[in-house]
């Protein structure tokens, strides 16, 4: 994956018609050279190395026009036939500084690190102060490659021929990614050959897919069009970046605005359009049409958002002035009223001069990212690092099996602690292939700390038997953060999960159909894989039996429900709908800030709220209490004249419903 084939430095590139002064007519009379040379200049590159090459047959075919044609093979990542160019070029008494370095990179990026470094070295010779990096770059490869590799796998039921990347779930469990395959469902009948092409690389313009699975088995996955109202952009569209809610997306697109136009030469002249960040937000009727980012700017790129695990962090790609190389990751804060920070560059511990994109954030708040600046294994490598905002740790090298020789980039991770990255590495499907790592493979050192990874491995069974439960419901709490996760089961009866080292979690498990588990409880970090056998059991949770509905919070002084809390809000429906007798206490709580009085009426309103909204999902309102317990069940410290961050005052605006009958 070549930044460049979305992203330029001197601006995204979707050349329509008309843009060429002279007539086709005209341009036909030209020679493969001068052919070849007008589309380099657009960048078009697919089309100039058709012609280049094709020029390359006759006479007079200069050094400039081979050093086209190996810059051709290199913005499309043809590795081998641009080494094969590059070493002609250098063989030359015409070669430049630049095209050893432009050499070494694509013989590192075909995995020979013996003949680059030699080329680094020569390269070094003639004033080259990237090449010690990218020596140490080869060392550091040679010896990761030399250790057992992680497993990964290549997800072919959802990669094609084209490029496949930009992986992420969209809060409802479903995996979203990118490409420009342009499978038949996102055709429009209507839409003009000619507007479907990205004239670059010869492909169609991207758009964002949807897929209910990551299964690695291909013939268990649907893949369809995501949303029209996000795909509904004329060129480029994604990646995109879900709100830990899953109810605001942040969307890469092509600058759907008039573009620049600028001239080459005395007749020629080309349009740029550049990478933008567009909001959409999810209502009860959808997604709403995108409003763009406040701080686009027609003079640089802004892309490839990710939100941090509270939200209160946006992270990007961006080469606006004041950064420290070509591209670099960005970062706003949210304020009080919702809006966006200025941006601020993460700094020189994450960028580089070189250029740093794709960045991703897991809900420890790492931050992943790719890079071509930091000693890596070849074209873009995966890191991490630890921090926040403008202060982090060194980043680290994901090393052999997640990085090759290849572009690695835009590594997430998912629900259950599968990570899927994406690569074009050799022996994939296509130009960029999405490739992923799943947790009941093994437990493996974490590569962010040197500790380890601890898993959950839960395996219910059905009701009176030993038999696996496929598709069961597996409900995880971890006590420390008050926070959960709803798992399913394979056909193994299996459910996996990433732990963080000292939690506490409770684990419990119901359905398919009637039935609920004994709940179980531990803390991570006593073993590697946590295995624990849950037995389903008829009925449901004893009367008095209490469920903590922790991701239903409120604001301060405040009572309607928020976009994320309707997860779990939905999930209880759910199980009152498959058990008809079932009675529900809505028992809400308030911080201790305000009188006694006004937390009991503002909780009352709060537990009402639940109420309704479960109402209208067709829940009747006789099977439902509504409590308000006011301050009077704090679950920390925070009494009355204790001072306490938000966050602290935050965990007893909650939630819990408690079974008065079944």
């Amino acid at each position: 994956m070549n930044i460049r084939a979305i992203w330029q430095l001197s601006g995204l590139l979707c050349i329509g018609a008309g843009l060429v002064a002279n007539t086709a007519s005209a341009q036909e009379q030209r020679t493969a050279r001068d052919r070849a040379e007008v589309h380099y200049l657009r960048y078009e590159y697919r089309k100039a190395a058709v012609f280049f090459e094709e020029a390359a047959k006759r006479k007079f075919f200069k050094t400039e026009q081979l050093r086209m044609l190996a810059d051709c093979y290199r913005q499309l990542d043809e590795y081998d036939k641009a080494v094969d160019s590059y070493r002609k070029i250098t063989e030359s008494k015409d070669a430049l500084p630049a095209d050893f370095l432009h050499y070494a990179d694509a013989l590192k990026s075909t995995g020979d690190y013996a003949t680059a470094k030699e080329v680094y070295g020569r390269y070094r010779e003639k004033g080259g102060a990237e090449a010690a990096a990218r020596i140490a770059g080869c060392d550091s490869a040679i010896a990761w490659m030399a250790a057992a590799p992680p497993v990964i796998t290549n997800l072919r039921g959802l990669n094609t021929s084209a490029a496949d990347w930009g992986a992420t779930w969209n809060g409802n469990g479903k995996f979203v990614f990118t490409s420009d395959s342009l499978r038949s469902s996102m055709l429009d009948p209507k839409q003009k050959a000619s507007l479907q092409q990205y004239r670059r690389t010869g492909n169609a313009f991207q758009k964002l897919y949807l897929a209910d699975t990551v299964h690695r088995n291909p013939d268990a996955i649907v893949v369809r069009g995501f949303d029209n109202v996000l795909n509904d952009f004329r060129y480029h569209v994604g990646p995109v970046a879900f709100s830990p809610g899953g109810d605001t997306a942040y969307i890469t697109v092509t600058s759907p605005g008039k573009p620049v136009a600028q001239k080459v030469g005395r007749h020629e002249r080309y349009r740029t359009r550049r990478l933008e960040l567009f909001v959409s937000v999810r209502g009860r009727n959808g997604w709403q049409a995108p409003a763009p980012f406040a701080y686009n700017n027609a003079q640089y790129s802004i892309g490839h958002a990710a939100v941090s695990a509270d939200g209160k962090m946006l992270y990007f790609t961006a080469d606006m002035p004041g950064g420290q190389g070509k591209t670099d990751i960005w970062f706003c804060e949210q304020q009080a009223d919702g809006s966006w920070s200025a941006p601020r560059n993460c700094g020189a511990a994450i960028n580089t001069p070189e250029e740093e994109a794709f960045p991703t954030v897991n809900e420890a708040g790492w931050l992943y990212f790719s890079s071509k600046g930091h000693p890596g294994m070849g074209g873009f490598d995966l890191f991490v690092a630890e921090g926040a905002g403008q202060h982090w740790n060194h980043p680290i090298n994901l090393k052999s099996g997640y990085n090759s020789p290849g572009d690695d980039f835009h590594l997430k991770s998912g629900p259950t602690g599968t990570e899927i990255f994406a690569s074009n590495r050799k022996g994939g499907m296509g130009g960029d292939d999405l490739y992923g790592l799943v947790p009941e493979i093994a437990a493996k050192p974490s590569v962010e700390t040197g500790k380890k990874i601890f898993i959950l491995e839960t395996t219910v069974f059905k009701q009176g038997s030993e038999q696996p439960a496929a598709g069961a419901t597996v409900l995880l709490t971890d006590e420390n953060r008050n926070d959960y996760w709803t798992l399913h089961t394979q056909d193994d009866g299996k459910a996996y999960m990433v732990l963080t080292d000292g939690h506490r979690y409770v684990v419990s498990a119901s359905g398919p159909g009637n039935g609920w588990s004994a709940t179980k409880t531990f803390t991570a970090g006593k073993e590697d894989t946590v295995k624990i056998g849950l037995q389903l059991q008829a009925g449901v949770p004893r009367p008095g039996a209490i469920m903590h509905l922790v991701s239903i919070y409120f604001d301060r002084d405040g009572y309607r429900l928020r976009p994320e809390s309707l997860t779990a809000l939905d999930s209880l429906a759910d199980m009152m709908e498959r058990f008809p007798g079932l009675e529900v206490e809505l028992g809400a709580h308030t911080d201790s800030r305000h009188t006694h009085a006004y937390n009991i009426t503002l909780s009352e309103r709060r537990a009402t709220a639940a109420a309704n909204y479960l109402v209208s999902k067709g829940i009747d309102r006789a099977r439902l209490k509504t409590v308000g317990y006011g301050e009077s069940r704090l679950t920390n410290k925070c009494a009355d004249g204790v001072e306490c961050t938000e966050e602290e005052h935050q965990q007893n605006r909650r939630m819990e419903a408690r079974i008065l009958k079944r």
